[in-house]
């Protein structure tokens, strides 16, 4: 699986931003080859948009997400003018319960939880061992849990990524709270910062 999020600030009202990307993008992203999902949510501070591509390797990923930016930049200047922050990556681990899928008529939504680790060089397979041994077993049998997709980023190996999806903010929390709790426990012998966390209720989501 390859993942691009894009994060943009806000300058304007964020319903119309939702609303224009669920309009809009949907339509776009829906049927392209090797498209798997798309979500995209307002940050709880209400300052940036950030959205989630998903697809099945990186040639599919790159032609959709250049329809997406030439869109966006036509479309949503008013609103996100600063242009966009890109990470991007084919993951390392993914993990899917039950997709849903939200449309104009129909409000289902998930939480979104975007965790971002800096400055990990020499840390690779620890990283790795943690993830597959505690972070994930925890996540897959957790309450109201979607998905789980982390990867380094493509541009700057010493940056991971990772996304989770859950029901309700209540359980997307609560676990991201004890993912803290692990990564503070097994790492904190190799300097370990807490990561860079973002996270909101999905207003667009859709599946491929």
């Amino acid at each position: 699986m390859y993942v691009v999020i894009r994060t943009s600030g806000l300058s304007g009202p964020g319903d119309e931003a939702v609303q224009r990307l669920r309009d809009h993008v949907v339509p776009l992203v829906q049927g392209r080859p090797g498209f798997r999902g798309y979500c995209a949510f307002v940050t709880e501070q209400g300052d940036a948009t950030c959205s989630i591509a998903i697809f099945d390797d990186a040639g599919s990923a790159s032609a959709t997400d250049e329809r997406l930016r030439e869109w966006s930049e036509a479309n949503m200047a008013d609103l996100l003018p600063a242009g966009a922050e890109v990470v991007q990556g084919e993951t390392v681990f993914h993990e899917v319960s039950d997709p849903q899928e939200q449309q104009k008529d129909r409000h289902h939504s998930l939480f979104a939880v975007i965790r971002r680790y800096r400055g990990l060089p020499g840390q690779t397979e620890t990283m790795h061992s943690i993830v597959s041994e505690r972070t994930l077993p925890l996540l897959t049998g957790a309450e109201g849990f979607r998905g789980f997709y982390a990867f380094r980023d493509e541009a700057d190996p010493n940056q991971a990524i990772s996304l989770t999806l859950f029901d309700t903010r209540e359980e997307a929390v609560a676990v991201h709270e004890r993912v803290m709790e692990i990564m503070r426990e097994k790492l904190e012998e190799l300097a370990y910062e807490d990561p860079h966390v973002i996270m909101g209720e999905t207003g667009v989501l859709t599946t491929g």
